[in-house]
Protein backbone atom coordinates (compact mmCIF):
# COMPACT_ATOMS: atom_id res chain seq x y z
CA UNK A 1 0.00 0.00 0.00
CA UNK A 2 1.58 3.25 -1.10
CA UNK A 3 0.04 6.17 0.70
CA UNK A 4 2.39 8.37 2.69
CA UNK A 5 1.80 10.93 5.38
CA UNK A 6 3.34 13.75 7.37
CA UNK A 7 1.86 14.65 10.75
CA UNK A 8 2.49 17.06 13.57
CA UNK A 9 0.94 18.67 16.62
CA UNK A 10 1.75 21.67 18.80
CA UNK A 11 0.41 23.05 22.07
CA UNK A 12 0.07 26.54 20.63
CA UNK A 13 1.00 29.83 22.25
CA UNK A 14 -1.64 30.12 24.99
CA UNK A 15 -2.51 26.58 26.18
CA UNK A 16 -0.67 24.77 28.98
CA UNK A 17 -1.30 21.27 27.64
CA UNK A 18 -2.09 19.67 24.32
CA UNK A 19 -5.53 18.07 24.14
CA UNK A 20 -5.09 17.14 20.46
CA UNK A 21 -4.02 13.68 19.33
CA UNK A 22 -3.35 12.13 15.95
CA UNK A 23 -2.90 8.68 14.43
CA UNK A 24 -0.98 8.01 11.22
CA UNK A 25 -0.16 4.54 9.90
CA UNK A 26 1.02 4.33 6.30
CA UNK A 27 1.09 0.54 6.41
CA UNK A 28 -2.65 0.18 6.96
CA UNK A 29 -3.57 3.48 5.30
CA UNK A 30 -5.43 4.67 8.39
CA UNK A 31 -5.22 8.24 9.75
CA UNK A 32 -7.02 10.33 12.36
CA UNK A 33 -7.08 13.64 14.23
CA UNK A 34 -8.90 14.23 17.52
CA UNK A 35 -9.39 17.42 19.54
CA UNK A 36 -10.40 16.69 23.12
CA UNK A 37 -12.66 18.76 25.36
CA UNK A 38 -13.09 18.65 29.12
CA UNK A 39 -11.62 20.01 32.33
CA UNK A 40 -8.16 19.20 33.77
CA UNK A 41 -6.61 16.46 31.62
CA UNK A 42 -9.95 15.00 30.50
CA UNK A 43 -9.75 16.39 26.96
CA UNK A 44 -6.30 14.94 26.51
CA UNK A 45 -7.53 11.57 27.74
CA UNK A 46 -10.56 11.61 25.43
CA UNK A 47 -8.56 12.37 22.28
CA UNK A 48 -5.95 9.76 23.19
CA UNK A 49 -8.63 7.12 23.77
CA UNK A 50 -10.13 7.92 20.39
CA UNK A 51 -6.82 7.40 18.62
CA UNK A 52 -6.25 4.18 20.58
CA UNK A 53 -9.52 2.86 19.18
CA UNK A 54 -8.50 3.93 15.66
CA UNK A 55 -5.39 1.79 16.07
CA UNK A 56 -7.55 -1.21 16.95
CA UNK A 57 -9.17 -1.00 13.52
CA UNK A 58 -5.97 -1.13 11.49
CA UNK A 59 -6.34 -4.75 10.42
CA UNK A 60 -10.11 -4.67 9.63
CA UNK A 61 -9.67 -1.58 7.46
CA UNK A 62 -6.58 -2.95 5.75
CA UNK A 63 -8.42 -6.16 4.85
CA UNK A 64 -11.57 -4.39 3.66
CA UNK A 65 -9.60 -1.89 1.56
CA UNK A 66 -7.90 -4.80 -0.23
CA UNK A 67 -11.00 -6.99 -0.58
CA UNK A 68 -11.87 -8.64 -3.90
CA UNK A 69 -15.63 -8.20 -3.38
CA UNK A 70 -17.86 -6.19 -5.69
CA UNK A 71 -17.89 -2.40 -5.38
CA UNK A 72 -21.15 -2.04 -3.47
CA UNK A 73 -20.27 -4.78 -0.96
CA UNK A 74 -16.81 -3.33 -0.27
CA UNK A 75 -18.13 0.18 0.07
CA UNK A 76 -20.89 -0.81 2.49
CA UNK A 77 -18.42 -2.84 4.56
CA UNK A 78 -16.04 0.12 4.85
CA UNK A 79 -18.79 2.59 5.74
CA UNK A 80 -20.06 0.15 8.37
CA UNK A 81 -16.53 -0.28 9.76
CA UNK A 82 -16.19 3.48 10.07
CA UNK A 83 -19.42 3.69 12.04
CA UNK A 84 -18.33 0.80 14.28
CA UNK A 85 -15.05 2.59 15.02
CA UNK A 86 -16.83 5.72 16.19
CA UNK A 87 -19.40 3.78 18.22
CA UNK A 88 -16.66 1.85 20.03
CA UNK A 89 -14.75 5.06 20.73
CA UNK A 90 -17.75 7.01 21.99
CA UNK A 91 -18.84 4.14 24.25
CA UNK A 92 -15.33 3.74 25.71
CA UNK A 93 -14.92 7.45 26.40
CA UNK A 94 -18.42 7.79 27.84
CA UNK A 95 -18.07 4.76 30.12
CA UNK A 96 -14.75 6.02 31.52
CA UNK A 97 -16.22 9.47 32.13
CA UNK A 98 -19.05 7.88 34.12
CA UNK A 99 -16.72 5.76 36.25
CA UNK A 100 -14.04 8.37 36.99
CA UNK A 101 -15.03 11.77 38.38
CA UNK A 102 -11.81 13.32 37.09
CA UNK A 103 -12.96 12.60 33.54
CA UNK A 104 -16.64 13.50 33.95
CA UNK A 105 -17.99 15.27 30.86
CA UNK A 106 -14.98 14.61 28.64
CA UNK A 107 -15.45 14.19 24.90
CA UNK A 108 -13.54 14.72 21.67
CA UNK A 109 -13.90 15.55 18.05
CA UNK A 110 -12.81 12.81 15.69
CA UNK A 111 -11.99 12.59 12.02
CA UNK A 112 -10.75 9.37 10.40
CA UNK A 113 -9.51 8.74 6.86
CA UNK A 114 -8.79 5.27 5.46
CA UNK A 115 -7.28 4.71 2.02
CA UNK A 116 -6.45 1.54 0.10
CA UNK A 117 -6.62 -0.21 -3.30
CA UNK A 118 -10.45 -0.18 -3.36
CA UNK A 119 -10.91 3.51 -2.57
CA UNK A 120 -11.08 5.75 0.47
CA UNK A 121 -13.58 6.40 3.25
CA UNK A 122 -13.97 9.31 5.65
CA UNK A 123 -15.67 9.48 9.06
CA UNK A 124 -16.33 12.65 11.00
CA UNK A 125 -17.80 13.93 14.29
CA UNK A 126 -17.22 17.44 15.70
CA UNK A 127 -15.41 20.42 14.22
CA UNK A 128 -12.08 18.96 13.17
CA UNK A 129 -11.99 19.05 9.39
CA UNK A 130 -10.87 17.22 6.25
CA UNK A 131 -9.83 18.96 3.04
CA UNK A 132 -9.09 17.58 -0.40
CA UNK A 133 -5.93 19.24 -1.72
CA UNK A 134 -5.62 19.21 -5.48
CA UNK A 135 -3.27 21.50 -7.43
CA UNK A 136 -3.56 24.87 -5.69
CA UNK A 137 -7.04 24.34 -4.26
CA UNK A 138 -8.39 23.13 -0.92
CA UNK A 139 -11.94 21.76 -0.99
CA UNK A 140 -13.50 21.23 2.43
CA UNK A 141 -15.05 17.78 2.71
CA UNK A 142 -16.76 18.05 6.10
CA UNK A 143 -19.45 20.12 7.80
CA UNK A 144 -18.73 21.33 11.36
CA UNK A 145 -20.94 19.85 14.07
CA UNK A 146 -21.22 23.08 16.07
CA UNK A 147 -24.17 24.96 17.49
CA UNK A 148 -23.45 27.81 15.08
CA UNK A 149 -23.47 25.54 12.02
CA UNK A 150 -26.68 23.86 13.21
CA UNK A 151 -28.31 27.29 13.46
CA UNK A 152 -27.06 28.24 10.00
CA UNK A 153 -28.48 25.00 8.58
CA UNK A 154 -31.85 25.75 10.20
CA UNK A 155 -31.90 29.34 8.97
CA UNK A 156 -31.57 30.79 12.46
CA UNK A 157 -28.16 32.36 11.82
CA UNK A 158 -26.62 33.85 8.70
CA UNK A 159 -23.19 32.51 7.64
CA UNK A 160 -21.69 35.99 7.96
CA UNK A 161 -22.94 36.20 11.54
CA UNK A 162 -21.06 33.10 12.73
CA UNK A 163 -17.78 34.90 13.43
CA UNK A 164 -19.43 37.18 16.02
CA UNK A 165 -21.73 34.51 17.47
CA UNK A 166 -20.98 34.14 21.20
CA UNK A 167 -21.25 30.32 21.16
CA UNK A 168 -19.68 29.64 17.78
CA UNK A 169 -17.27 27.00 19.17
CA UNK A 170 -19.84 25.02 21.16
CA UNK A 171 -20.02 21.47 19.80
CA UNK A 172 -23.45 20.12 18.86
CA UNK A 173 -22.03 16.61 18.44
CA UNK A 174 -18.91 14.98 19.90
CA UNK A 175 -17.44 11.54 20.53
CA UNK A 176 -18.08 10.51 24.15
CA UNK A 177 -20.88 12.94 24.98
CA UNK A 178 -23.32 10.00 24.95
CA UNK A 179 -22.97 6.21 24.65
CA UNK A 180 -23.67 6.44 20.90
CA UNK A 181 -23.06 9.11 18.29
CA UNK A 182 -24.30 9.98 14.80
CA UNK A 183 -21.39 9.79 12.36
CA UNK A 184 -21.03 11.59 9.04
CA UNK A 185 -19.37 9.32 6.50
CA UNK A 186 -18.22 9.86 2.92
CA UNK A 187 -16.78 7.77 0.11
CA UNK A 188 -13.90 9.38 -1.77
CA UNK A 189 -12.36 8.50 -5.12
CA UNK A 190 -8.84 9.84 -4.77
CA UNK A 191 -6.67 10.46 -7.83
CA UNK A 192 -2.93 9.95 -7.95
CA UNK A 193 -1.23 13.08 -6.65
CA UNK A 194 -4.16 14.16 -4.50
CA UNK A 195 -3.60 14.92 -0.84
CA UNK A 196 -6.04 14.88 2.07
CA UNK A 197 -5.58 17.18 5.05
CA UNK A 198 -6.99 16.26 8.47
CA UNK A 199 -6.70 19.05 11.04
CA UNK A 200 -8.03 20.47 14.28
CA UNK A 201 -9.65 23.91 14.46
CA UNK A 202 -6.41 25.32 15.83
CA UNK A 203 -5.10 25.28 12.26
CA UNK A 204 -7.99 26.21 9.97
CA UNK A 205 -9.53 28.91 12.20
CA UNK A 206 -7.06 31.51 10.94
CA UNK A 207 -7.40 30.89 7.20
CA UNK A 208 -10.10 30.71 4.58
CA UNK A 209 -10.06 27.78 2.16
CA UNK A 210 -8.04 29.65 -0.47
CA UNK A 211 -5.42 30.73 2.06
CA UNK A 212 -5.26 27.29 3.65
CA UNK A 213 -4.15 25.67 0.38
CA UNK A 214 -1.11 27.94 0.33
CA UNK A 215 -0.39 27.49 4.03
CA UNK A 216 -0.22 23.68 3.85
CA UNK A 217 1.65 23.63 0.54
CA UNK A 218 4.89 24.09 2.51
CA UNK A 219 4.16 21.10 4.75
CA UNK A 220 2.81 20.38 8.21
CA UNK A 221 5.53 22.11 10.22
CA UNK A 222 5.20 25.31 8.19
CA UNK A 223 1.42 25.19 8.56
CA UNK A 224 1.67 24.83 12.35
CA UNK A 225 4.12 27.73 12.46
CA UNK A 226 1.72 29.85 10.40
CA UNK A 227 -1.17 29.10 12.78
CA UNK A 228 0.97 30.05 15.77
CA UNK A 229 2.11 33.23 14.04
CA UNK A 230 -1.53 34.11 13.34
CA UNK A 231 -2.46 33.79 17.04
CA UNK A 232 -1.82 30.29 18.31
CA UNK A 233 -4.84 30.45 20.61
CA UNK A 234 -5.43 26.70 20.51
CA UNK A 235 -3.60 23.41 20.04
CA UNK A 236 -2.68 22.84 16.40
CA UNK A 237 -2.67 19.41 14.74
CA UNK A 238 -2.46 18.34 11.11
CA UNK A 239 -2.02 15.14 9.11
CA UNK A 240 -1.43 15.33 5.35
CA UNK A 241 -1.92 12.08 3.43
CA UNK A 242 -0.57 11.79 -0.11
CA UNK A 243 -1.93 9.30 -2.63
CA UNK A 244 0.91 7.83 -4.66
CA UNK A 245 1.20 5.61 -7.72
CA UNK A 246 -0.08 2.12 -7.05
CA UNK A 247 -1.84 3.07 -3.82
CA UNK A 248 -5.51 3.49 -3.01
CA UNK A 249 -5.70 6.20 -5.58
CA UNK A 250 -7.34 5.68 -8.93
CA UNK A 251 -5.32 7.03 -11.81
CA UNK A 252 -7.07 9.89 -13.56
CA UNK A 253 -7.22 7.96 -16.86
CA UNK A 254 -8.82 4.90 -15.22
CA UNK A 255 -11.55 6.15 -12.90
CA UNK A 256 -13.45 9.26 -11.96
CA UNK A 257 -12.29 11.19 -8.94
CA UNK A 258 -14.52 12.84 -6.35
CA UNK A 259 -14.42 16.30 -7.91
CA UNK A 260 -15.52 14.93 -11.30
CA UNK A 261 -18.49 13.19 -9.73
CA UNK A 262 -19.53 16.30 -7.81
CA UNK A 263 -19.48 18.26 -11.07
CA UNK A 264 -21.56 15.55 -12.76
CA UNK A 265 -24.39 15.65 -10.21
CA UNK A 266 -24.41 19.27 -9.08
CA UNK A 267 -26.65 20.50 -11.92
CA UNK A 268 -29.24 17.72 -11.64
CA UNK A 269 -32.64 18.73 -10.28
CA UNK A 270 -32.29 16.39 -7.31
CA UNK A 271 -29.09 17.99 -6.00
CA UNK A 272 -29.48 21.66 -6.97
CA UNK A 273 -29.71 22.91 -3.34
CA UNK A 274 -26.82 20.88 -1.89
CA UNK A 275 -23.52 22.52 -1.02
CA UNK A 276 -20.17 20.94 -1.86
CA UNK A 277 -19.84 19.04 1.44
CA UNK A 278 -23.38 17.66 1.15
CA UNK A 279 -22.73 16.48 -2.40
CA UNK A 280 -19.59 14.71 -1.18
CA UNK A 281 -21.74 12.90 1.40
CA UNK A 282 -24.15 11.84 -1.36
CA UNK A 283 -21.29 10.27 -3.36
CA UNK A 284 -21.18 7.29 -1.02
CA UNK A 285 -24.32 6.02 -2.80
CA UNK A 286 -23.06 6.88 -6.32
CA UNK A 287 -21.39 4.08 -8.30
CA UNK A 288 -19.43 4.23 -11.55
CA UNK A 289 -20.37 1.90 -14.40
CA UNK A 290 -18.89 1.45 -17.89
CA UNK A 291 -20.76 0.16 -20.98
CA UNK A 292 -19.55 -0.91 -24.42
CA UNK A 293 -21.31 0.24 -27.62
CA UNK A 294 -24.59 -1.62 -28.05
CA UNK A 295 -24.72 -2.80 -24.43
CA UNK A 296 -28.11 -2.53 -22.69
CA UNK A 297 -28.05 -0.29 -19.62
CA UNK A 298 -31.67 -0.86 -18.64
CA UNK A 299 -34.57 -2.57 -20.41
CA UNK A 300 -38.20 -1.58 -20.88
CA UNK A 301 -40.47 -3.54 -18.53
CA UNK A 302 -37.77 -4.35 -15.99
CA UNK A 303 -38.32 -3.21 -12.44
CA UNK A 304 -36.70 0.18 -11.93
CA UNK A 305 -34.71 0.92 -8.80
CA UNK A 306 -31.79 2.98 -10.12
CA UNK A 307 -31.22 6.40 -11.68
CA UNK A 308 -28.49 6.94 -14.27
CA UNK A 309 -26.34 10.02 -14.92
CA UNK A 310 -24.28 10.07 -18.12
CA UNK A 311 -20.73 11.16 -17.41
CA UNK A 312 -19.19 10.38 -20.78
CA UNK A 313 -20.39 8.88 -24.06
CA UNK A 314 -24.00 8.71 -25.32
CA UNK A 315 -27.10 6.65 -24.57
CA UNK A 316 -30.00 5.93 -26.95
CA UNK A 317 -33.39 5.75 -25.23
CA UNK A 318 -36.25 3.98 -27.04
CA UNK A 319 -39.72 2.63 -26.39
CA UNK A 320 -40.60 -0.39 -28.43
CA UNK A 321 -39.26 0.36 -31.90
CA UNK A 322 -39.49 4.13 -31.44
CA UNK A 323 -36.33 6.08 -30.70
CA UNK A 324 -37.18 8.70 -28.07
CA UNK A 325 -33.94 10.57 -27.44
CA UNK A 326 -30.18 10.38 -27.10
CA UNK A 327 -28.75 11.34 -23.71
CA UNK A 328 -25.25 12.83 -23.57
CA UNK A 329 -22.86 13.88 -20.80
CA UNK A 330 -24.66 15.61 -17.94
CA UNK A 331 -28.00 14.10 -18.91
CA UNK A 332 -29.92 11.62 -16.80
CA UNK A 333 -32.61 8.99 -17.22
CA UNK A 334 -34.52 6.44 -15.17
CA UNK A 335 -35.49 8.93 -12.46
CA UNK A 336 -39.25 8.18 -12.63
CA UNK A 337 -38.82 4.44 -12.03
CA UNK A 338 -36.15 5.32 -9.45
CA UNK A 339 -38.75 7.30 -7.51
CA UNK A 340 -41.71 4.91 -7.68
CA UNK A 341 -40.06 1.50 -8.24
CA UNK A 342 -42.39 0.69 -11.15
CA UNK A 343 -41.35 -1.12 -14.36
CA UNK A 344 -39.23 0.94 -16.73
CA UNK A 345 -41.02 2.64 -19.61
CA UNK A 346 -38.05 2.60 -22.02
CA UNK A 347 -34.84 0.81 -22.96
CA UNK A 348 -31.45 2.54 -22.75
CA UNK A 349 -28.52 1.34 -24.86
CA UNK A 350 -24.97 2.72 -25.00
CA UNK A 351 -24.36 4.25 -28.43
CA UNK A 352 -20.59 4.44 -27.86
CA UNK A 353 -18.19 3.65 -24.98
CA UNK A 354 -20.13 5.21 -22.12
CA UNK A 355 -19.56 5.93 -18.43
CA UNK A 356 -22.59 6.44 -16.20
CA UNK A 357 -23.03 7.19 -12.52
CA UNK A 358 -25.64 4.99 -10.86
CA UNK A 359 -27.73 5.69 -7.75
CA UNK A 360 -29.70 2.83 -6.19
CA UNK A 361 -33.06 3.64 -4.59
CA UNK A 362 -32.42 1.62 -1.40
CA UNK A 363 -29.05 3.32 -0.87
CA UNK A 364 -30.70 6.66 -1.47
CA UNK A 365 -33.40 5.95 1.11
CA UNK A 366 -30.72 4.98 3.64
CA UNK A 367 -28.96 8.28 2.99
CA UNK A 368 -32.13 10.26 3.70
CA UNK A 369 -32.51 8.46 7.03
CA UNK A 370 -28.97 9.19 8.22
CA UNK A 371 -28.72 12.82 7.09
CA UNK A 372 -31.93 14.79 7.80
CA UNK A 373 -30.61 18.08 6.38
CA UNK A 374 -29.71 16.50 3.06
CA UNK A 375 -32.97 14.53 3.06
CA UNK A 376 -35.01 17.72 3.46
CA UNK A 377 -33.30 19.37 0.49
CA UNK A 378 -33.62 16.29 -1.69
CA UNK A 379 -37.30 15.80 -0.90
CA UNK A 380 -37.97 19.46 -1.63
CA UNK A 381 -36.32 19.01 -5.03
CA UNK A 382 -38.51 15.97 -5.66
CA UNK A 383 -41.61 18.08 -4.93
CA UNK A 384 -40.45 20.86 -7.25
CA UNK A 385 -39.67 18.39 -10.01
CA UNK A 386 -43.06 16.70 -9.64
CA UNK A 387 -44.75 20.10 -9.69
CA UNK A 388 -43.00 20.97 -12.97
CA UNK A 389 -44.00 17.65 -14.51
CA UNK A 390 -47.66 18.09 -13.50
CA UNK A 391 -47.66 21.64 -14.84
CA UNK A 392 -46.18 20.52 -18.17
CA UNK A 393 -48.72 17.69 -18.40
CA UNK A 394 -51.60 20.07 -17.69
CA UNK A 395 -50.42 22.48 -20.37
CA UNK A 396 -50.04 19.64 -22.86
CA UNK A 397 -53.55 18.33 -22.15
CA UNK A 398 -55.00 21.80 -22.41
CA UNK A 399 -53.48 22.18 -25.87
CA UNK A 400 -54.96 18.86 -27.02
CA UNK A 401 -58.52 19.34 -25.73
CA UNK A 402 -61.09 20.58 -28.29
CA UNK A 403 -61.66 24.30 -27.92
CA UNK A 404 -58.61 24.77 -25.72
CA UNK A 405 -57.33 27.61 -27.84
CA UNK A 406 -60.63 29.39 -28.67
CA UNK A 407 -62.35 29.08 -25.31
CA UNK A 408 -65.00 26.59 -26.55
CA UNK A 409 -65.95 24.11 -23.79
CA UNK A 410 -64.77 20.57 -24.56
CA UNK A 411 -67.48 18.16 -25.82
Amino acid sequence: MQSSSVAGTDTGKTRYNNEDSFFADDTSGLYAVADGVGGANAGEMASRLFCDVVGEFREPFSQALSSRGDDSTVRRELLALMDQLFQRATDRIYQLSQKNADYRGMATTGIVFAIGPRGAVLGHVGDSRAYLLRADEAQRLTVDHTLAQEMVSQGLLLPQEVENFAHKNVLARAVGQLPTVRVDTAWLDIAEGDRVLLCSDGLYRYFNDVELAGVVSEGVSAAIDAANAAGGLDNVTAVIVSAESGSASRRRDVGLHTQSKVMAIQNLFLFKYLNYQEMVSVLKVVYERHFAPGEVICREGDRGDTMFIVFGGAVDVSRGAVHLTTVGPGGHFGEVAFMDGQPRSATAIAREPTTVLVIDRNDFHALTRTDPAVACKLLWCFVLNLSDRVRDLTDSLAQRLPGALDGTPPQ
